[in-house]
């Protein structure tokens, strides 16, 4: 909730789930006094539940999931779609390298194509490399290296295939066929039916969601504020809000002051039935949706040693009621701190320190309670502390802090009570702590992009029937992206695609200059029957047949259907069908040429503003596609084809042009959007009916790819394009 109640002699400077620090060492008691006066009436407030997650033991492990990364199910070091195989070691490795242990794991297989047809959450599941084994094999192989998994819930995925039954129900026996350990959630809430599914089939889930007052942190203030949830509930876990940031330093320091050190890039909270678990961890989303944000080399060694610091001394630590923001440092310009007694053992103390200033602060840095046996560590840089000027039970501790960095301190009376192997922990402290974090670039490189080759079409004047020749000319070529992601509709370094004549990808693409050779396209998209004689001559049977063709019966199209645009198809069938048609699919330079009328450059085939007369009626009904809602036949709207007599470009089905693939993803171009719209969302997949935009298709296995609603038509080259990269001239500084 928002925080709104406190007492109007107590009031403090609340942000969105965040309270503001004191403004000067001197106010810090006062400050202080009303924090916990103001905690004590929230707690007096707090409901109580007779069921939890904490009555659960296998829900433990959410205790001490500690780094959780999230992860595209099509993410290429996690899914090789040439071999067809889940490749978590490659995964691990690269990510261990990088950043360290991780303890859980988010998957996100169905965001964002989810409404590109009329799937919903759970057909993404099912449609997965491998199905249901193929998913508890993906998950066995995380739990085998003592991994948690936790899979994604679309709450306001209500607007594809109705499931016939509430989310609540559905998802925990899906999750419990796959032996998922948890769910989480982007945008929607969970609700206590969630839990009480869980419990009824014997497979309680960990819960991650987001709360009505999720909002982003002030991460720019001088002075870190205080998680407001978390005082008041030291086990909760409020996270801080910024995936699309490129420095998450702000983000780890605000975190590590309040002693989760959770970098959460996105709005989650971790939630039993209302109840709020344990607020530790650090949560990081890499590839977002397809584009590639790699953690900055000093934010992943940052994270590497708070993370450390926060398994070697747990939840005894920083789930302490006795918690205490703010506690006064000598250095209160810049390094500001937070005290962690443990709970269980008396005078062991953790205290956490972050230098906000650009500068290094080194000398005296707290003033600490002290008596004979007391031993300081500092934690930091491995090494034990030896307090100085001790006067009245008082005694002051000095170290440095880099600029922007970290410090820890660990205070304890009985070195026999040291946690589980701290003195190994400090050694690789030490070791670590050799190079500081500035030394570490604090950017990433945005990822090089690739254009699929093509196989140019042999030059014959054979068999074109169907075809029409589009002549040649200079064309400007002028195209935006959508995304169904707010984020991603912006311009995002990384966001779309990077055409062969640019720098890196963007969603917006200026207008380029090319020439564009003589070719032949076909007049309309493939038909059904035209697949069917393809199957017939080569007996083609793709290596996963999941999803191909799926509505046919037989192996056969309905008879009705035979002039329809073949659909359910992956681009690698689609590739199939070209070869031994003698042609390629279009690049999507040429499709665009076309769909413009070459030089006129129109909103649409028939001219500058829309038509729906022109186009096969909307369909936005929830139920499949197939059998009962096809797309139109291909000839069946001939007022809205192009002038150059090219039919059903736009509004019937989508079509594969080009993909491109960076280190990470691979997407497909689709053109034309189609008849189907996902009813009540503007985030599922946006529809591309201009001529100036297109849809990125992010491409996993073709069991995932194929889809109701993308179709494709073929081009053949001339002796002109044939003898050019591509089908068009680039000048010097293109490709």
């Amino acid at each position: 909730m928002l925080v709104k109640a406190f007492s109007e002699d107590y009031q403090l400077k609340f942000r969105p789930h965040q309270v503001e620090g004191p403004s000067s060492p001197r106010d810090y008691l006062d400050w202080n006094t009303r924090l916990r006066k103001w905690r004590l009436e929230q707690q007096s407030k707090k409901e109580t539940h007779s069921t939890t997650g904490y009555d659960v033991p296998g829900l433990q492990w959410a205790q001490t999931t500690y780094v959780q990364p999230h992860v595209m199910a099509n993410d290429l070091f996690l899914f090789d779609p040439e071999t067809n195989k889940y490749t978590v070691d490659r995964y691990l490795k690269d990510a261990e390298e990088r950043f360290g242990t991780i303890d859980s794991i988010v998957v996100w297989p169905t965001f964002p194509n989810l409404g590109c047809d009329s799937r919903n959450s759970e057909d993404f599941f099912r449609c997965l490399p491998g199905g249901t084994l193929g998913i508890r094999s993906l998950v066995e192989d995380f739990h085998t290296r003592k991994i948690k998994v936790l899979f994604p819930v679309l709450g306001w995925d209500n607007g594809t295939r109705d499931p016939q039954a509430q989310w609540s129900y559905i998802l925990p026996r899906l999750f419990k066929e796959y032996n998922i350990d948890g769910m989480t959630s982007d945008v929607s809430y969970f609700t206590q039916d969630y839990w009480m599914n869980s419990l009824a089939i014997g497979h309680p889930l960990v819960m991650q969601w987001n709360t009505m007052d999720m909002a982003k942190y002030e991460t720019n203030l001088r002075i870190p504020t205080v998680a407001s949830r978390k005082f008041v509930e030291p086990r909760h876990m409020t996270h801080a809000s910024d995936k699309w940031s490129r420095n998450k330093t702000a983000m780890i320091q605000h975190a590590f002051f309040n002693g989760k050190t959770k970098t959460h890039t996105h709005n989650l909270l971790l939630f039993i039935l209302n109840i709020y678990y344990l607020g530790l961890g650090i949560e990081m989303w890499e590839n977002i949706f397809g584009t590639w944000n790699q953690l900055a080399p000093r934010d992943a060694e940052a994270l590497r040693r708070t993370s450390s610091i926060l398994r070697i001394f747990g939840p005894d630590f920083f789930t302490s009621a006795e918690w205490e923001p703010h506690c006064p440092c000598v250095r209160w310009e810049t390094v500001f701190s937070s005290k962690f007694p443990s709970r269980t053992i008396d005078e062991q103390i953790v205290w956490t320190f972050v230098n906000r200033g650009p500068a290094k602060v080194t000398g005296h840095q707290i003033v600490v309670n002290y008596h004979i046996g007391i031993q300081y560590y500092d934690v930091w840089h491995g090494q034990e502390i030896t307090p100085t000027n001790i006067v009245d039970g008082l005694a002051t501790l000095s170290f440095d802090i880099e600029p922007h960095g970290y410090g820890c301190i660990f205070a304890t009376c009985d070195v026999s009570e040291l946690p589980t192997g701290f003195d190994v922990f400090l050694k690789t402290m030490h070791y670590r702590s050799r190079t500081p974090l500035y030394k570490y670039p604090i950017s990433s490189a945005i990822l090089w992009q690739e254009l699929d080759e093509i196989t140019v079409t042999k030059c014959h004047i054979e068999n074109l029937c169907g075809m029409v020749r589009i002549e040649g000319d200079h064309f400007d070529f002028h195209v935006r992206g959508l995304s169904s992601h707010p984020r991603s509709s912006s311009e995002y370094p990384g966001v779309d695609v990077k055409y062969p004549w640019e720098f890196q990808p963007s969603r917006t693409h200026a207008p380029y200059h090319m020439k564009i050779n003589t070719f032949y396209i076909d007049a309309y998209n493939v038909t059904e029957s035209q697949f069917k004689k393809f199957i017939d001559e080569t007996d083609y049977k793709p290596a996963d047949p999941t999803n191909f063709l799926k509505h046919w019966v037989g192996g056969c199209y309905p008879s009705s259907r035979a002039n329809k645009p073949v659909t359910h198809v992956s681009i690698e069938d689609a590739r199939a069908y070209a070869k031994w048609a003698g042609k390629r699919l279009p690049h999507e330079w040429e499709w665009q040429f076309v769909a413009q009328a070459g030089t006129e450059y129109r909103n649409y085939p028939w001219g500058n503003d829309w038509d729906e007369c022109k186009v096969p009626e909307v369909y936005n009904g929830r139920e499949r596609l197939y059998p009962d809602h096809p797309p139109a036949d291909v000839d069946a709207f001939p007022a809205g084809r192009s002038p150059l007599g090219v039919y059903d470009l736009v509004g019937n089905v989508w079509q594969w042009t080009d993909v491109y693939r960076d280190e990470h993803s691979r997407a497909a171009i689709i053109r034309g959007g189609s008849y189907y719209q996902a009813k009540n969302g503007e985030q599922y997949f946006p529809q591309a009916y201009r001529n100036d935009e297109h849809g990125k298709y992010l491409l996993m296995s073709p069991s995932v790819d194929r889809c109701a609603t993308i179709g494709f038509r073929c081009v053949r080259d001339t002796e002109e394009s044939a003898s050019s990269l591509g089908n068009c001239s680039f000048d010097e500084s293109g490709c």
